[in-house]
């Protein structure tokens, strides 16, 4: 009798999760998240890091080392200088960082550039690096990047820095080649 007890308690607990995934419909609860708007220059601060956009590019080229060729979109390149301070614990800013459009659109960097990102922080270092995001050009205009804080297994509270870019439908873009440095680290000063 047990035996069956046990299997009428699995089958009723699948049916709950299927009642609740076929009720939420695919949909995701959005999470609240805290802010800290910078600009250019500015610096943005977590609870385990410090982030600071120093220059941003607009281009349609970009060169990974002077030994490649030019890679090239028909669209616009993003290229972000980006320098970051762990504070407390070492950061690790892959996948943590995105640009976000005014349409809501999110987009990676990508992944053809990312050996010029910093991709680990130890506390009391600051890396610097480069992260290059294709975009389609109607969308460039107000776009802010955005630094999330490593988000582990349970959910917790954070401040995601975001970088207001100042990019418009005015913004130059460079017409030669954009040669990314590759990502370094120092002391923190």
């Amino acid at each position: 009798m047990s035996r069956w007890r046990g299997w009428l308690s699995l089958a009723c607990c699948l049916a709950v999760v299927a009642a609740i995934a076929i009720g939420t419909d695919g949909h995701e609860e959005e999470i609240p998240v805290s802010y800290a708007d910078v600009g250019i220059g500015q610096t943005g601060v977590s609870t385990t890091f410090a982030a600071q956009v120093r220059r941003v590019q607009v281009t349609q080229q970009v060169q990974r080392d002077e030994y490649s060729e030019p890679l090239t979109t028909d669209h616009r390149f993003l290229v972000v200088e980006l320098t970051a301070d762990a504070r407390s614990e070492p950061v690790s800013f892959s996948g943590d960082v995105w640009l976000l459009t005014t349409t809501g659109h999110r987009y990676g960097p990508r992944p053809e550039f990312s050996t010029a990102q910093p991709s680990f922080v130890d506390p009391g270092f600051t890396a610097a690096g480069t992260f290059v995001f294709q975009v389609p050009t109607d969308r460039l205009a107000g776009a802010r990047l955005l630094v999330e804080p490593w988000t582990p297994l349970f959910l917790t509270y954070d401040v995601t820095v975001r970088v207001d870019l100042g990019l418009t439908e005015d913004s130059p873009v460079i017409t030669e080649p954009v040669l990314l440095a590759p990502p370094s680290q120092e002391v923190t000063p």
